[in-house]
């Protein structure tokens, strides 16, 4: 089962989706998950940051378009407290992270790393 439970729109501009992918393991329990992404496209400006052109960096990457993404999970959670526990985990998360999502270099961050990672560098 698969939800976006919510998007908050941070102060950079980008889209911060809430997904509620739990699945239930036995009769009375289940795995809570939390999926939190950002999905954003690439400009010709934050190409040209890299040294790169758009064309260049989409090549490397190999799409025009940038995806960040975390996964939290705990197992065994019994169904009365299902939506508690994920409650408390995704609030948990954005107490901690929401500052450094909404961070102005958030997004060439994303784009850094994914570029490191495409070139092994990471």
């Amino acid at each position: 089962m698969e939800n976006c439970v919510k998007s908050i729109e941070l102060e950079n501009g980008l889209i911060l989706k809430v997904e509620d992918t739990s699945r239930r393991i036995s009769e009375d329990a289940f795995v809570v998950k939390v999926r939190f992404t950002i999905s954003f496209q690439i400009s010709e400006e934050e190409a040209g940051a890299l040294d790169l052109s758009l064309p260049e960096l989409t090549k490397m990457l190999g799409s025009a378009g940038g995806r960040f993404e975390k996964e939290r999970e705990k197992n065994f959670v019994k169904e009365a407290q299902k939506d508690e526990v994920f409650k408390e985990m995704t609030d948990s998360y954005l107490h901690t992270n929401l500052s450094y999502l909404s961070h102005p270099g958030f997004k060439k961050g994303v784009i850094r790393r994914c570029l490191a990672e495409k070139r092994g560098r990471y």
